[in-house]
């Protein structure tokens, strides 16, 4: 009889499995494991994307480098450069078409995590954000291919949430995914595609979010290796100086004051003539004119300088140049190219054309410290791998970013002590400066265009985890921020009215507020949700 009983109790718990907490949580640990398993996929969809996008970008910088090389008649110059003019027309008119193909690409990406911006049509989206910063490339623009390959990457998770029918809570853990593997088949670097995520993107360190990232990273890096067995940054040959302790603190010092004194007025510029640019009432058409006859004139006279400058970078760093005022110069006029194309709202990234700069600079300031005998000139490429993540660290202020990125890109990990003790000190020099990070100022500038004054409301999705502040909580007795309201939570398939509503872990609830709070309330709303 009383084994009888034990089996009733047994099957009367059976029953009743959806209310035990205990299954509920074991539940939720199996949508998690659905969630990694798509986010490699995702990974694997943008890998397939964004490396052929890396490899058509080097298959016509080849091209252009070959057809310069040459040094062709004159009259051959007059259809390259009116074919690029039209091309550069036909690129401004996709981006007047659709406005969030422009740029970068990292600013919207956020905007979509934070609930700014909806892919409404994203497969249309990003096919004219890959042929768009192809052309844009082509015309030889000083741009990069990070923010179209995050972006890209955006869309594809955002593809991805639509055919898996994926929870709303968990869709931005997808669009994170993306965003981190479009770095990672852009440069073959998942362990920074994860950071830049965190640090830049979703500017939230939930480890669900980490580990889909670096899960989708792994993916697109690996396929990036596959495509690009070898790495141009793996060749560059660094010796680390041998300096007194004193001496080595005074000249790193130096180092950073000088990245981020120049940190300082390349973002300045950038921001100033941005707003500049778009002010000029000339048609479109004239300005891609001016644009598109820069970019000649440059190819003409250094071909390597254009497209972001990458190339020219790489030489230097293998077998640079020892005079000191042609650097600079080219520097200079590397800087100014890259301000007018940044500025041309183009489909294209500023992060490339930021690296070269850094690294000219690095490069600079190593050939001054071989000139009074502080370092050999053997050296110069160890500064100039410091410099370049000091500077990014100046200019896009992801400090885990930029010194994970560069010890992984070029294998070189005795520049990784060096740039945590220069990159520590230009953020601090930087925080002094009372610099914005740059993809910060493009977002804020993104957020106060028109379009978006219009919406007044703007929707927040969380997911509710273990243990948080909001699990078990009635939403009748929560104590929200001003005009912030919950409209509705997500369980098991349904739509529950909030009021009267526990919540309980899993729950995926929606937060109405007001569109001006949404970046200044987006992390402690996460937090309370989270455990993190």
């Amino acid at each position: 009889m009383e084994l009888w009983d034990k089996a009733e109790r047994l099957w009367t718990r059976v029953k009743n499995w959806k209310t035990v907490r205990g299954w509920h949580i074991w539940k939720l640990k199996l949508v998690d494991a659905r969630l990694y398993f798509v986010s490699m996929f995702v990974g694997l969809l943008t890998g397939l994307v964004a490396v052929p996008y890396h490899y058509l970008l080097y298959y016509l910088f080849h091209l252009r480098s070959v057809f310069f090389a040459s040094h062709p008649a004159w009259y051959w110059h007059i259809p390259l450069f009116l074919f690029s003019w039209g091309i550069l027309v036909f690129v401004m008119w996709l981006v007047g078409k659709m406005p969030l193909i422009g740029g970068g690409g990292i600013p919207q990406t956020r905007g979509v995590i934070n609930g700014r911006i909806t892919y409404r049509h994203p497969f249309i989206e990003m096919v004219s954000k890959f042929v768009g910063g192809i052309l844009s490339f082509s015309a030889g623009l000083s741009l990069g291919r990070e923010g179209p390959s995050v972006q890209i990457g955006s869309y594809v998770g955002s593809l991805v949430s639509r055919w898996t029918h994926i929870l709303k809570g968990e869709q931005k853990q997808l669009l994170a995914a993306g965003a981190g593997a479009g770095l990672a088949a852009a440069f073959a670097a998942p362990l920074a595609s994860s950071l830049i995520v965190i640090e830049s993107i979703e500017r939230f360190d939930a480890p669900k979010t980490a580990i889909t990232t670096l899960l989708a990273g792994v993916v697109a890096g690996a396929v990036a290796s596959m495509v690009f067995p070898v790495n141009p940054y793996h060749l560059i040959e660094v010796t680390e100086p041998v300096f007194a302790f004193f001496v080595q603190v005074k000249y790193f010092l130096i180092l950073a004051v000088i990245v981020s004194v120049c940190g300082k007025f390349y973002s300045s510029t950038m921001n100033a003539f941005r707003h500049v640019y778009a002010k000029v009432n000339s048609p479109a058409y004239v300005k891609m004119l001016y644009l598109v006859l820069v970019a000649y004139i440059i190819s003409l006279m250094q071909v390597n300088l254009t497209g972001g400058g990458e190339q020219f970078l790489l030489a230097q760093a293998q077998n640079g140049s020892t005079q000191i005022m042609w650097v600079t110069a080219v520097m200079l006029l590397h800087f100014v190219f890259s301000v007018f194309s940044v500025s041309s709202g183009l489909p294209g990234g500023s992060f490339i054309p930021t690296l070269v700069t850094g690294g000219l600079l690095g490069q600079i300031v190593g050939l001054v410290g071989v000139r009074y005998g502080v370092i050999g000139q053997e050296n110069v490429s160890y500064i100039m791998l410091v410099s370049m993540s000091a500077f990014l660290v100046a200019v896009v202020r992801t400090p885990l970013t930029a010194i994970v990125l560069i010890t992984e890109i070029t294998g070189h990990f005795e520049v990784f002590y060096p740039s945590v003790v220069v990159g520590g000190l230009t953020y601090y020099f930087t925080e002094l400066l009372q610099m914005k990070p740059s993809n910060v100022s493009l977002y804020e500038d993104m957020i106060h265009a028109p379009d978006f004054k219009e919406e007044k409301r703007y929707t927040l999705s969380v997911e509710i985890m273990t243990d948080s502040y909001l699990d078990g909580k009635l939403v009748d007795e929560l104590s929200l921020p001003e005009r912030c309201v919950i409209i509705n939570v997500h369980r098991d398939g349904k739509n529950l009215v909030p009021a009267g509503t526990r919540l309980i872990p899993g729950d995926q609830v929606q937060i109405e507020m007001d569109s001006q709070d949404i970046e200044k309330l987006y992390e402690p709303l996460v937090s309370m949700a989270n455990i993190y």
